[in-house]
């Protein structure tokens, strides 16, 4: 069986074909199946932006990606794998949403939840506003 033969028959195994959130466990479930090739972790980067995904890499280097179907209408423009040993490319995964404006926080973010001081000191004083 082939990488796209596999692929094909996994995307197929999926209800409505949707593989968007399943990228871990394809690659997962297709390095079972095809052990020479790698797991690789870090942003896929699309048309309009980056998003947090797993991939596999054959021995020649060659992206296998058994979930490029969930970014529809627009090819991946590159893929940028992450060191998760390296603390510096570890600061740059998303933790979660700002409580202000809704941007993206990352661990060094004012207590993980506010993206900046500017956000937080909009918050507080949202917070402590009385008409709020």
């Amino acid at each position: 069986m082939t990488y796209d033969e596999w692929i094909e028959q996994y995307v197929s195994s999926i209800t409505n074909r949707y593989v968007r959130g399943k990228c871990g466990h394809a690659v997962q479930a297709m390095k079972l199946e095809f052990p020479e090739l790698r797991i690789a972790k870090g942003f896929a980067h699309v048309a309009w932006g980056r998003d947090q995904h797993w991939w596999c890499v054959a021995p020649d280097g060659t992206i296998v990606d058994p979930t490029v179907s969930q970014f529809p209408g627009t090819a991946v423009l590159e893929y940028e794998e992450l060191d998760l040993d390296n603390p510096a490319d570890v600061a740059r995964i998303p933790i979660g949403k700002c409580m202000n404006c809704g941007e993206e926080t990352y661990p060094d973010s004012l207590e993980s939840c506010i993206c900046s001081q500017r956000c937080a000191d909009a918050f507080r004083a949202y917070l402590n506003n009385p008409n709020s």
